[in-house]
């Protein structure tokens, strides 16, 4: 296959939004469910009046997507019908447990700061933008649930990971910003003797909650609400999980983060902070670097840090040992660290 030229290269990067915009806008829309709950076949008019949407812009979107292959088309004018394609049906069922939906919905958030890169370049400002057809709050929660699902796939690699490490060691563990709770349910059930506690705001301490009530978890967990900067986090841990939290954070916030975690530990516990791990030209990994213009436009301090910034503050906050615990080119990286023994 012969490669790219410079003026190919930059045609199909510059047309790249086409196809996300098409599906963010059915998952907002909530379309493939619909089409699924009609026994998966369904005319341009009865899925109109089911999203209560116009039907020219639904025959339009409804084409694009069976162009990119999500949907299947038989028949055609008044008489066509449209399915989900078999492949894609469990991942864009919102109803299913699965579901890519939440994370197509937030990608769409994304998306729309992504636009507003020129202008925060300029003036140095994030800009605010507009929520969604689904309302401010639900965008919250399809950021918890897409992160969810994220978590979801790589939950497993990351334990066999912080197994080798020998990281996996603990009894009593302190999830720090874990949301609803994926490595929480994991820990749990890698290690039967173990109890946690998960602290975040609001928002992800109610999806935790749908997660763990009533299950096989509920009595050894516990729920905190915490705001990261005003409230300090429970004691007596001899593990802290710390992931994908801190590049929420510029320096003096990272380091704060880390002095409340440090005094959430037992002496001798140990620290694991799961994020991308820069070169020092932070040029590398791409996807970091990406990552980095996310945090610039979602963010007013956000950002991407090196290894050896993760280790200055750590160190900063009175954690000793500082390691690349595992080294990687996504948010899997993992530094880890201690709280020295008391009286050494």
């Amino acid at each position: 296959m012969s490669k790219d030229t410079p003026f190919d290269q930059l045609s199909r990067v510059s047309a790249a939004f086409q196809e996300s915009s098409i599906l963010a806008a059915a998952a907002e829309l909530d379309l493939f469910t619909a089409i699924l709950e009609h026994e998966n076949r369904i005319s341009v008019q009865e899925l109109a009046e089911i999203l209560q949407t116009d039907i020219r812009g639904t025959s339009v979107l409804l084409d694009a997507l069976t162009a990119t292959e999500y949907l299947e088309k038989s028949g055609i004018d008044s008489s066509a019908a449209y399915s989900v394609t078999t492949d894609f049906a469990k991942l864009l069922d919102s109803r299913n447990p699965a579901t890519f939906i939440p994370m197509l919905r937030h990608m769409s958030c994304v998306q729309r700061c992504w636009t507003r890169i020129a202008d925060t370049v300029k003036t140095g400002t994030r800009f605010d933008i507009p929520p969604s057809i689904l309302g401010a709050e639900e965008d919250r929660a399809s950021f918890i649930w897409a992160m969810n699902s994220i978590a979801g796939a790589l939950v497993r690699p990351v334990l066999d990971t912080l197994w080798q490490a020998k990281l996996l060691t603990f009894n009593k563990f302190i999830d720090i910003g874990g949301a609803s709770g994926t490595y929480a349910a994991a820990f749990l059930r890698t290690l039967p003797r173990s109890e946690g506690t998960i602290v975040d705001l609001p928002v992800g301490i109610a999806a935790a909650r749908q997660r763990f009530t009533a299950s096989e978890f509920e009595h050894r967990i516990q729920l905190v609400e915490a705001d990261f900067f005003r409230d300090e986090f429970p004691t007596g841990f001899d593990f802290a999980w710390v992931s994908a939290v801190i590049h929420q954070f510029d320096r003096s916030g990272s380091r704060e983060l880390y002095k409340k975690a440090f005094r959430s530990l037992r002496s001798g516990g140990k620290i694991a902070v799961r994020d991308f791990m820069m070169n020092a030209a932070r040029t590398a990994p791409k996807d970091g670097a990406f990552f980095g213009i996310n945090m610039l436009v979602e963010t007013q301090t956000g950002r991407v840090y090196t290894f050896e910034e993760v280790k200055s503050d750590l160190e900063s906050a009175g954690f000793t040992n500082v390691k690349l615990a595992v080294s990687d080119e996504t948010m899997s990286a993992i530094a880890a660290a201690e709280k020295p023994q008391a009286g050494r």
